[in-house]
């Protein structure tokens, strides 16, 4: 069996992440009210949980009570969506994560990029389950915004906007 440079490059990352995940493992006592200091966490979870509520409590929201910086933003979820945007465009992945969403009807989180190919700037959008693997993914537009969110919205009528840079 032969393993290619870019499969032992995503073996290495996911190997390292995994060590870095089992040292820093989560804290539910720790909250992230950079903003409203002493508030509690937003559960995205809870039925009636407000868009409003959301974009005032972030980053200080929580998924089944688990932070949600932590389930999406960890290393191996970055380079696991990384990855699937250089494997769909064919190009080494070059872009910057701009938007994180959670659909409650299909129970997936969607992050969006800005991915700069050689013939232009696209949207990525990649499609994680709770646990950060790839789900499906997309290219299109010419940015996130407006395209790229424009394209989300579409395909998940029902999404709460987590993040929006």
């Amino acid at each position: 069996m032969r393993i290619t440079k870019r499969q032992l490059r995503r073996i290495i990352k996911e190997e390292k992440a995994k060590l870095i995940r089992e040292q820093h493992t989560y804290a539910p006592e720790l909250k992230r009210d950079v903003y409203n200091p002493g508030a509690p966490p937003v559960e995205i979870t809870d039925s009636v949980v407000t868009q409003a509520q959301i974009s005032d409590a972030w980053p200080n929201v929580i998924y089944n009570g688990k932070d949600v910086m932590d389930l999406m933003y960890d290393d191996m979820v970055m380079s696991r969506a990384e990855d699937a945007l250089g494997d769909i465009s064919g190009e080494e992945f070059e872009g910057q994560e701009a938007y994180l969403g959670w659909d409650p009807n299909e129970d997936v989180f969607v992050m969006g990029f800005d991915v700069w190919l050689d013939s232009g700037m696209e949207a990525g959008i990649v499609v994680l389950n709770p646990q950060g693997r790839v789900l499906d993914v997309n290219m299109g537009g010419s940015g996130m915004y407006p395209g790229g969110r424009k394209m989300i919205r579409k395909m998940y009528p029902g999404i709460l906007e987590l993040r929006l840079d």
